[in-house]
């Protein structure tokens, strides 16, 4: 990838973050970019398309670096209860170090939340799999039903994610994100071992 179009796309990833997709004109990013503004057409072809190349962004550094973790459950010989922890500890960790930034959790679960292509594309590629997974382990370590293993798979990791939204990761001490993940595995125990 060219300077200029790495610059382009780390300050879309910001600039729509902040401002969201309509908020954001190709003269602020390429202001922001300090590239010419012909550069948008040249490397991405739209505004639109710009914002795909930031959805792709953020949908491989899921994969990547969390999604591709996550797959070293099925190789240890654990029990399911100990895969689901292991799923719960690793998630907390990618949202909360240096592989994802800011700007990406917020466009992430922004489009998580809204009807769009981008959002489509997170929820099939990203959420949907890993649902289905994570719901499955559920069923293999409770004996749950589906309906029941779904509600406790979204409960599971809203701790983590709403934690994160509540602030940049930054204004977390080490301290305080230990105590915050010793907690989400207890409360992975409580809310899978209590009677349904």
């Amino acid at each position: 990838m060219t300077p200029t179009k790495a610059k382009l796309l780390a300050s879309a990833t910001q600039m729509f973050a902040e401002h969201g997709f309509d908020g954001v004109s190709t003269r602020d990013l390429v202001t922001i970019s300090m590239v010419n503004l012909c550069s948008i057409n040249y490397y991405f072809g739209s505004k639109q398309k710009l914002y795909d190349a930031v959805i792709d962004s953020i949908v491989d550094n899921v994969k990547e670096n969390f999604i591709s973790k996550i797959d070293e459950y099925k190789t240890k010989n654990i029990t399911a209860m100990d895969k689901i922890t292991f799923v719960i500890s690793e998630f907390f960790d990618y949202l909360f170090s240096n592989k994802i930034s800011n700007s990406m959790v917020m466009i992430l679960f922004r489009e998580l939340l809204n009807k769009s292509v981008g959002g489509d594309r997170i929820y099939n590629e990203i959420k949907e799999p890993l649902q289905k997974r994570f719901v499955n382990l559920i069923i293999e370590a409770t004996d749950t039903d589906k309906q029941t293993a779904y509600i406790q798979a979204q409960c599971l990791f809203s701790h983590s994610v709403s934690f994160r939204l509540l602030q940049n990761k930054e204004n977390y001490s080490e301290n305080f994100l230990k105590k915050i993940k010793k907690q989400l595995i207890k409360n992975c125990t409580i809310l899978l071992t209590s009677t349904n």
